[in-house]
This record gives structure tokens, C-alpha cells and sequence, in this order.
């Protein structure tokens, strides 16, 4: 039985659960659509660009990316266009008119991430584990701008045997109770399903 660490909505986005297998740098486009957080997830923008830095793949920025099946990873760092650390990029940042900044993202197609779940109209089940679920983003993915964290979560009402969903649900922390309908909010250790490099079929339980 898990004591419920998470009995209230804390969102914090999806943070690398255990060692993180591998990070890369990514760029942002001048005047992103949505802001940039840190444990972001964030997708790949199906281009590269030329940097100051070298031409970098960028990641998508002109929409949020709830249901988006080009997972890169979750963001671990944010610069600026001059590669100093910054909580958060801002939508419309000029930068250097080319990029706003960079974010190193942890990337490898077997990361795995903690995040909590929304608990809107029903929790996850502990039965919904090995099943898959999409995230929801929020308003532009709207973030902390103190701490510059994300308040990304799991989509709690999507998590079902569908193959065609965002993140695979390993298990629930040993220190949530999942399902609790009365509290929600468990956070659930997880994998992209839908990941650029290496797409995961669902599995039908």
C-alpha cells in the first residue's frame, strides 16, 4: 500500500527516472508558438538548421505536443542562443533571429521517465499497467516560470491497450497508491511508446 506522497496535483513534467542513457543538444527556432520547460517533452521538428554551434536537428514548436508520436525525450537543460542556462524559453523569443536557445534532451528510445497523471474524470489503474497513455500539455505547455518546470502530466482518461499512444505504463511509484479515486495524482514510471528512433507497439492486456 503506498502512503500517497502524491494525494494532491504537483506537477512537475516528466523527469528521467533512474540513469539517463543518453542526452543531445537540440535547437529552438526564433519565436516558438509554446514555451519550453525543463522535463518538457518535446518532439522532433522534422528539419535541422544551422547554429552557432553546428546545424542541429530542432524540436516541433508550433504546437503542443499532446498525441504527437515523434517523442524525442524530456528536456534536462535550457539554454539561450548564446548557450548560457536559462529557466525557460518564452514563445515569440527572437534569439539571434534564428534560434531562441538549445535544450539538451534525454533522448535514448529506452529512457524512462516519472510523471504524474492528471486524475481528470478518472485515476490509472493498477490493471492499465503495460498498457499505453498519452500526456497532456496544457496551454502552450505552460510551465513554472520560477522554477522552470513544466506542469506536463499523463492524460489519465486516454491510458487503454490502443497502440497508437504516447507512453507505455511500466508501473505506478512505490510510493503512490494508483487509482485512488478519491486523490488521483499517482505518479507512474514510464517509456515512450512513440518514440522518434524506436516505435513500441502497445501490448493488449
Amino acid at each position: 500500500m503506498g502512503i500517497d506522497h502524491y494525494a494532491t496535483d504537483a506537477a512537475f513534467g516528466f523527469q528521467p527516472y533512474g540513469d539517463v542513457l543518453r542526452a543531445q543538444l537540440y535547437a529552438v527556432q526564433t519565436a516558438p508558438t509554446i514555451y519550453i520547460f525543463h522535463n518538457d517533452i518535446v518532439v522532433h521538428g522534422g528539419t535541422s538548421v544551422s547554429t552557432p554551434i553546428g546545424y542541429l536537428p530542432i524540436i516541433e514548436d508550433g504546437s503542443v505536443p499532446d498525441s504527437d508520436p515523434f517523442i524525442l525525450g524530456s528536456v534536462l537543460e535550457v539554454f539561450d542562443e548564446d548557450m548560457m542556462p536559462v529557466a525557460y524559453i518564452a514563445p515569440a523569443e527572437a534569439g539571434n533571429s534564428t534560434i531562441a536557445g538549445y535544450v539538451l534532451v534525454a533522448d535514448h528510445p529506452e529512457q524512462l521517465f516519472i510523471a504524474q497523471e492528471d486524475g481528470d474524470s478518472n485515476a490509472i489503474d493498477l490493471a492499465e499497467a503495460g498498457n499505453n497513455c498519452d500526456l497532456i500539455a496544457g496551454t502552450l505547455c505552460a510551465g513554472n516560470t520560477n522554477t522552470g518546470i513544466v506542469k506536463m502530466e499523463l492524460d489519465s482518461t486516454s491510458a487503454s491497450t490502443t497502440a497508437a499512444l504516447q507512453f507505455k505504463l511500466i508501473r505506478p511509484h512505490e510510493d503512490d497508491t494508483p487509482a485512488d479515486d478519491t486523490y488521483h495524482y499517482a505518479r507512474w514510471i514510464v517509456k515512450a511508446n512513440e518514440h522518434f528512433y524506436h516505435d513500441v507497439v502497445g501490448l493488449g492486456i
